[in-house]
């Protein structure tokens, strides 16, 4: 039986949903049959049902909220800061910092908490040095902080997606649009975007695998995970983070996948970037407008003085209050 307390994945990017889901292997094993298992070629490499908006916030320059599934993330990039004196030091690019945070409510085992963050900020971190342009700020550092506010699988790659997408709308120069994507592998099943449940299934094994003195090394025993963020413009990988046991087949089979789901998430997030741009030129023309229109009042006003006076054209836009009885 599922528990209601949550732990932390020290397997894989810092999903979590139970802690000891299974109390047996048999458990183990009667939850992975009770799942919709897909076919063990998958045909439709599709991400999940996907809502990415840019600009969120109005107090910050740049920011973005996605939701890939059920897993829900906030990203802010403030623009580039000097670095303190005490230590800066002279360096041919600048530096990027990855912060992750949990909100209160999106983890049950807040003992585990700050370890999760630490893997998840230098695993983000890692992702996007690559894709940012830091020699544009020499002795200058770049802050990106991300907020998990609920978390259902693909949590890593679902922060670089989010953080991709902030980045561009804070007008932060870089080589190329990020995206990412997981798959795994399990009992010769392929799960793409695998929920948190299925995470949690890989790590139990691993941590049981060890024990289990009849399993056999063979193909129907790979069980693993693999993060791939990508840059396709330029066909370069900017990240590829695997765990599990698979076999070079299986890992390139599992590489192809994912590349492929980023490029249609690549599609989404210039739909999206283009539809901000598009929304930012319109409030410019607006602003615009007004401002014209304020012009031109304030024109019309500087004639009249002109024409007639100071004390006349003052006296011309007296109102009299109509309550107020003449004497």
């Amino acid at each position: 039986m599922l528990t209601v307390n949550q732990t932390k994945n020290t397997l894989l990017d810092g999903a979590s949903i139970e802690e000891e889901p299974y109390i047996t292997l048999q458990e183990s094993e009667d939850f992975f049959e009770s799942l919709d298992k897909p076919a063990k070629e998958p045909r439709q490499l599709a991400p999940r049902n996907t809502f990415i908006r840019a600009g969120v916030l109005t107090t910050v320059r740049g920011s973005a909220y996605m939701e890939y599934g059920n897993t829900k993330v906030l990203a802010i990039v403030a623009p580039p800061k000097e670095l303190i004196r005490a230590s800066a030091r002279r360096m041919n690019m600048g530096v990027l910092n990855c912060y992750v945070n949990f909100a209160a409510f999106g983890t049950g085992d807040l003992d585990s908490v700050p370890e999760r963050e630490r893997h998840l900020s230098s695993m983000l971190t890692k992702a996007l040095e690559p894709v940012v342009c830091r020699t544009e700020f020499l002795n200058f550092q770049l802050d990106i902080r991300v907020l998990i506010l609920d978390d259902d699988g693909c949590l890593l790659s679902t922060a670089i997606n989010c953080c991709g997408v902030a980045l561009v709308e804070c007008g932060i120069s870089t080589y190329d649009l990020i995206t990412a994507s997981t798959a795994c592998i399990y009992r010769d099943h392929v799960f793409l975007n695998p929920s948190a449940k299925i995470e949690e299934l890989l790590w139990k094994h691993r941590s049981n695998s060890g024990t289990d003195s009849t399993t056999s090394p063979s193909s129907a025993q790979e069980h693993g995970l693999i993060i791939t963020a990508s840059m396709d413009t330029f066909e370069q990988i900017a990240q590829c983070q695997q765990c599990g046991y698979l076999s070079p087949d299986t890992y390139v089979k599992l590489l192809d996948y994912t590349l492929d789901m980023n490029k249609s998430l690549r599609e989404l997030v210039k739909g999206v970037l283009t539809k901000r741009v598009k929304e930012q030129h319109e409030l410019d023309l607006r602003e615009k407008a007004e401002t014209a229109l304020e012009d031109q009042r304030l024109e019309e006003i500087i004639e009249k003085l002109k024409k007639q006076g100071l004390e006349e054209f003052i006296q011309s836009n007296i109102r009299e209050d109509p309550y107020v009885k003449r004497q």
